[in-house]
């Protein structure tokens, strides 16, 4: 899918989805993602269907919230643009497989490191312009180092999947939570100068918004 900008899993539930002739038809109440050493977007399940049209094109159940793949996303601005018509929609339907990771549970999981020591959770998933994901972290030992250099409000901490061994009833580490606190500090304090001018120059603008940053500097946003 082509992107006006970064932007992460939260934002995209917020905005419309609009098929091809540029009518809106709901939005994604979940996304699901596939992983194999870096997260991949499989497919998205779509809500909030209001019209007549639409409901009867893929004949659904009240109960029931259709399934596609996310290659039906041609781009996302404002807007999530489909590359399909309503009508088109019902031959599109798919399911959700064993193998998917849906992101609504994905929020949900602990980040252990390589001992079994929590050491925050998950948070967020961010799409860069370039085409990568990336994990955002938060709780736990995450958060005390943001609060402890003041950073909280302006930062949100990725952790690069070359460090993540697994993700399934919990997301594991490759490396140690002294090995995480000790990058964390590093990576925090290098960057904190210019973490607060860049905030203080959105805030002029009104654009305030948070900084990537990767917490063992093996990530550089796009």
């Amino acid at each position: 899918m082509e992107l006006s900008k970064s932007v992460c899993c939260k934002e995209i539930k917020k905005m419309a989805v609009m098929d091809t002739s540029g009518k809106k038809i709901g939005r994604i109440l979940d996304l699901t993602f596939t992983f194999d050493g870096t997260l991949k977007l499989a497919q998205f399940v779509l809500g909030g269907l209001r019209t007549e049209e639409l409901l009867e094109a893929i004949k659904l159940k009240p109960d029931e919230d259709p399934v596609f793949d996310s290659t039906l996303i041609k781009k996302v601005d404002d807007h999530i643009h489909l590359d399909t018509t309503t009508n088109s929609l019902k031959a599109a339907q798919g399911a959700i497989s064993d193998d998917e990771i849906k992101f609504s549970e994905l929020q949900k999981l602990d980040i252990l490191d390589k001992d079994n020591v929590k050491v925050g959770r998950a948070i967020d998933v961010d799409f860069e312009l370039d085409g990568r994901t990336a994990l955002i972290a938060g709780g736990g030992l995450i958060e005390e180092k943001l609060e402890a250099i003041g950073l909280k409000e302006d930062v949100d901490i990725i952790v690069p999947f070359e460090v993540i061994v697994s993700i399934g009833d919990s997301i594991k580490l490759s490396v140690s939570k002294d090995e995480l606190d000790t990058s964390l500090e590093g990576v925090l304090k290098e960057r904190a100068l210019e973490i607060k001018k860049q905030r203080q120059a959105a805030e002029a603008h009104n654009r305030a918004k948070k900084q990537r940053v990767g917490a063992f500097g093996l990530y550089t946003p796009t």
